[in-house]
C-alpha cells in the first residue's frame, strides 16, 4: 500500500520527481471521509476524544461529531498530514502500529478535510531526508513522525525554512527545535518526578544503577540536576554495560558487598577473641544471619526495562540491596506487564502517565486490529488527534500572537493553522497519555503520575497534577 522501499544508495539518489511520482502512484492518502467504513471498534470503551485545552474542557465538541466547516473555516482545501514511520526493516513493526494508531485517531476526529500521507523512511536518516523533500513537493501542512532521533533530526533540518512543523516521536531532546517538536516521554522528566515523589516521602540518601552510554548520561545528569537543590545526598552511583551477563559485578559494587562482607568477618573474630559464651553465641547468630548491616541510601534508582531489568532486579538483593528497606525507582521504561511478576520491583515507584487512559486505548488497538501494540502507540493517536483539533479551531485574525506566553516565538511563513504559538499553550492539551505542553525549544513537558509496581498492575500513589503553572517554560541549554 506504501511507497516503494529504496534499496540501495543508487535508489537514493535517483531524481525526487521520480520519487514523488512512485510516492502518488500507489494510493497513499487515508482520508477520514464520513462515509467511508471506520477501522476501529467504538464499542470498546474509549471515549475517542483528542486532546483538549485544559482550561476549556466544556467546550469541545466530540471530535467523533461531522464538523461544520461553514462555522469552522472558510478554508476546506484538503489538509495533508505527512506520517513518517519506519514502515519497512528492523523498526517495521513499531512503525505499523504508530500508524494503525494515528488512523484511529484520525477517523475519530471524523474532519473529511484531513488526509493522512504515509511515508516509509525505513529508519534510515538518508532515506528520511529524500521523504522530507516528498513532503514539500505534496504541499504537507505538518509532519508527524519520524521515529528515531537522527530520522527526526534529518528531517528537521529539511523542513525547517520551509515553515512546516514536525512534531517527533522520539525522546531525545537533543534533536529538539523551535518549529521541530519531540513527543516522546522524556526520561529527565521522569527521573526529576519519582525522585521529587522519594523526598516527599522523606528518602535522602541515594544510589542509582544507569546504563553506559547516551541514555545513561541523560540519565545520571538529570539524576544530579533532580537533588542538587536539596538537602539529599548521592552515596553511590554504579555503570553498567548494556550486557546481562556483566551486570554482576556493577550491582555488587553499587553495594559495597565485598566490603561489607569483610566487616562482617571482622566483627566475627572480634567477638570470637572475647572467648565469652555470650560473646560466642553473638559471633554465630551475626555469622549465620542472612542479611548483612544495611546499604549507605535508602533509596536506588534503576532506569532500565525489558529483560535486562528482569536481570537486573533479582541481584539487587542477592548483592543484599534488600528492596524491603531501599526503595527502588525507575523511570517510564519499567510501564511495562512484564516487570509485575518481579519479586523485588514489588512496592517500588516509577513515573509515568496515569495508566488508565492508556490501557483503554491498548484494548481498543488490540480489539480492532488483534494484537497489543507498544506502548509507544499511544504518541501517535495524541499527536494525530492534536493536529486535528488545531485544524478545527478558528485561525486568530493576529498570525502574531504569542498566545499569552509573553516571549518572541518565531512565526514560520506554513499553513497558519499549525504556527508554531498554536502548539504552545500555557494550559496544554489532554490526550490518551494526559495532559501535555510543548515547549519554545521544541521539547514536551508532561504531567505525570508516579505507579507503585504490584503483580495485579500499576496503582497510581501520586496522581498526575491536572493542570501546569503559569511558568515553567524552561528553554534548552
Amino acid at each position: 500500500m506504501f511507497a516503494s522501499i529504496l534499496n540501495s544508495k543508487s535508489d537514493k539518489r535517483r531524481s525526487r520527481k521520480g520519487a514523488l511520482a512512485l510516492v502518488f502512484f500507489v494510493p497513499l492518502f487515508v482520508a477520514a471521509c464520513g462515509g467511508g467504513q471506520l477501522p476501529v471498534d467504538r464499542s470498546s470503551g474509549s471515549t475517542g476524544q483528542g486532546p483538549s485545552v485544559i482550561q476549556r474542557p466544556l467546550e469541545v465538541e466530540d471530535p467523533r461529531a461531522p464538523v461544520l466547516l461553514e462555522e469552522k473555516s472558510a478554508d476546506q482545501r484538503p489538509i495533508i498530514i505527512a506520517l513518517m514511520l519506519p514502515l519497512s526493516g528492523s523498526e517495521a513493526g513499531t512503525g505499523q502500529a504508530l500508524l494503525r494508531a494515528a488512523t484511529i485517531a484520525l477517523f475519530d476526529a471524523y474532519d473529511p478535510r484531513l488526509k493522512l500521507l504515509p511515508m516509509d523512511t525505513q529508519a534510515d536518516p538518508d532515506v528520511a531526508e529524500i521523504r522530507a523533500q516528498e513532503v514539500i513537493e505534496a504541499g504537507a501542512s505538518i509532519v508527524l513522525g519520524p521515529l528515531l532521533a537522527a530520522n527526526v533530526e534529518a528531517v528537521g533540518g529539511i523542513l525547517a525554512p520551509t515553515g512546516i512543523p514536525v512534531i517527533g516521536f522520539s525522546n531525545d531532546s537533543s534533536v529538539a527545535e523551535p518549529g521541530r517538536f519531540i513527543m516522546g516521554f522524556l526520561p529527565e522528566a521522569e527521573v526529576k518526578r519519582v525522585v521529587d515523589h522519594a523526598l516527599a516521602q522523606g528518602l535522602s540518601n541515594f544510589g542509582a544503577l544507569v546504563p553506559e552510554g547516551r541514555y545513561g548520561n541523560r540519565i545520571r545528569t538529570s539524576f544530579g540536576d533532580a537533588l542538587a537543590d536539596t538537602k539529599a545526598v548521592i552515596s553511590a552511583i554504579e555503570s553498567y554495560p548494556p550486557d546481562a551477563t556483566a551486570l554482576f559485578e556493577p550491582v555488587k559494587k553499587l553495594a559495597r558487598y565485598d566490603e561489607r562482607r569483610d566487616e562482617v568477618r571482622r566483627e566475627v573474630r572480634f567477638l570470637r577473641s572475647l572467648r565469652d559464651d555470650v560473646t560466642d553465641e553473638i559471633a554465630v547468630t551475626v555469622e549465620e544471619a542472612e542479611v548483612m548491616e544495611g546499604v549507605d541510601f535508602d533509596a536506588v534508582l534503576v532506569p532500565e526495562g525489558g529483560a535486562l531489568m528482569r536481570t537486573l532486579a533479582p541481584l539487587l538483593p542477592f548483592y543484599e540491596i534488600d528492596p524491603n528497606r531501599v526503595k527502588l525507582l525507575g523511570t517510564g521504561l519499567w510501564n511495562d506487564d512484564g516487570l509485575l511478576g518481579e519479586p523485588p520491583l514489588q512496592g517500588a515507584w516509577f513515573a509515568a502517565p496515569d495508566p488508565v487512559s492508556p490501557q483503554n486505548f491498548m484494548t481498543r488497538y488490540e480489539q480492532t486490529y488483534g494484537n497489543r501494540p507498544p506502548r509507544l502507540a499511544t504518541l501517535a493517536y495524541d499527536a494525530m488527534a492534536l493536529v486535528a483539533r488545531l485544524a478545527r479551531e478558528p485561525i486568530k485574525p493576529d498570525a502574531t500572537d504569542d498566545g499569552g506566553l509573553g516571549g518572541d516565538i518565531k512565526i514560520f511563513a506554513g499553513d497558519s493553522r499549525f504556527a508554531l504559538e498554536r502548539f504552545m499553550t500555557i494550559e496544554g492539551f489532554v490526550g490518551v497519555d494526559g495532559l501535555f505542553r510543548f515547549l519554545e525549544d521544541g521539547t514536551v513537558e508532561r504531567s505525570l503520575a508516579v505507579l507503585e509496581v504490584h503483580r495485579n498492575g500499576f496503582r497510581v500513589v501520586d496522581p498526575a497534577p491536572t493542570s501546569f503553572p503559569s511558568f515553567g517554560y524552561a528553554l534548552k541549554n
